[in-house]
């Protein structure tokens, strides 16, 4: 990059790269470079392999930023339901993303500084929606973190540009109406904030644009999987590529079974469930098997106390300003979660893109047991933490397996059963 080219070592990505001109790309944006700059100023720093310290880092700001999310919605607890707070500090430092991922490698890497920009969005997504007048300074945080995001990772880069989209054009159609009722320094004030996220949000585009333009050539491309260096290895890709595509509502269903119910790793008489679908429409189901059920049941819990009150419209999820923003950011938030349901390849790490979506809708859903009679359910508090012991033993075993795990395809690999296939990987 310091000479204008936005190539890599070809030893850094092995086959995961991208042969084109002569010269080798990655599918993953500029930050992970960009965060190695201060190598420079270390003798010999180009040669220091920081990939641990920056997954890290990654994992100890996504602590810190949800904490903070932690506190700012749970900032009218009462002393008798302090136990929610320390049910969520405990489901943020034991669960889920925040354990589940420690695996470092590159490609880990990625995933982690995009769940980071992810989840600083998601804070200030929360407070957008709590306070409709705090939207349009919201926006130009938001625009930071979606800009780095797509910077980062493009999958999660679509869906928060897609959700500020979506809630700046409500927010601005809220400051059309307000402009009519009054004119004001606080009128003033917003439409700076306005004009800030927007350039923001443009600034990330062109950057993209002019990198992807860069490597691919054209800059609406992302990746050229018809450069893919993999190929050579496994041929039936380009094949199913071009039958199925890289992304395909066939595959939905499969993706359903991979992301919440991993049954596709038991067997089915002589072949293992759904073996004939997983090898005709995807490139690789990767090991371990998960379940969103399993590693983040509370925020799944309190997501679906806020989901359902929205539809109910009860009392507080009523306010017509909190029920529109919501919508917006849960819209944009859901096409990550998406893309991965419909991508060609399951891959253990590309769970992190249904976090976001996830996590909002925990959040919104504990400001609502908060705000509102959910705290009188005697059931919730003992089951809270029964998800939360499930969820940290859950993720440490996940953890664990996942580190010790083949990358890329399994499924053939667990024609043995998976007891055999873990004890090979064991030395047992």
């Amino acid at each position: 990059m310091l000479h204008g080219r936005f190539d890599v070592d070809p030893d850094t990505v092995g086959k995961e790269g991208f042969l084109r001109n002569d010269q080798v790309y990655a599918y993953w944006g500029i930050v992970p470079a960009l965060l190695r700059l201060p190598v420079l100023l270390l003798p010999n720093g180009l040669h220091l392999d920081i990939t641990r310290l920056s997954c890290i880092i990654a994992a100890l700001l996504m602590f810190l930023i949800n904490i903070r999310t932690v506190q700012y919605v749970t900032s009218t607890l009462s002393g008798k339901a302090a136990w929610l707070q320390n049910v969520l500090f405990a489901t943020i430092a034991l669960t889920g993303m925040q354990t589940g991922f420690l695996r470092p490698s590159l490609f880990q890497e990625v995933c982690l500084w995009s769940l980071v920009f992810g989840m600083l969005f998601v804070h200030w997504a929360v407070r957008a929606c709590l306070d409709p007048d705090e939207a349009p300074r919201a926006l130009v945080w938001m625009s930071v973190a979606s800009a780095m995001a797509l910077l980062t990772r493009v999958s999660m880069g679509i869906g928060t540009y897609a959700a500020e989209g979506f809630l700046g054009v409500l927010t601005l159609w809220r400051y059309r109406q307000s402009l009519s009722e009054t004119r004001s320094l606080s009128c003033r004030k917003n439409r700076r904030h306005f004009m800030t996220a927007a350039a923001i949000l443009l600034a990330g585009l062109m950057i993209t644009a002019g990198i992807n333009f860069e490597r691919w050539g054209n800059p609406l491309t992302f990746a050229n999987y018809d450069l893919y260096l993999f190929n050579a290895d496994f041929p039936d890709r380009q094949a199913r590529t071009r039958l199925y595509g890289l992304f395909n509502i066939e595959r939905i269903p499969l993706g359903i079974i991979y992301f919440f119910f991993p049954i596709w790793i038991f067997h089915n008489g002589d072949h293992l469930f759904f073996q004939n679908e997983f090898s005709r429409l995807l490139d690789a189901t990767e090991l371990p098997a998960s379940s969103f059920f399993l590693t983040d049941g509370v925020f799944l819990l309190l997501g679906s106390f806020f989901f359902s009150s929205l539809l109910s419209k009860n009392a507080w999820a009523a306010e017509k300003a909190l029920r529109q923003s919501s919508f917006c950011i849960m819209a944009g938030l859901a096409i990550p979660a998406v893309l991965m349901l419909m991508a060609i390849s399951m891959n253990y790490r590309y769970r992190a893109e249904f976090y976001p979506l996830i996590l909002f809708m925990g959040f919104m859903g504990a400001r609502l047991i908060v705000s509102h009679e959910g705290l009188s359910k005697r059931w919730l508090k003992p089951t809270c933490w029964c998800l939360v012991a499930v969820g940290a033993i859950s993720s440490h075993i996940i953890l664990f397996l996942y580190d010790i795990s083949n990358l890329g395809p399994s499924a053939p690999l667990l024609a043995q059963g998976v007891l055999s296939y873990y004890r090979s990987r064991l030395g047992l």
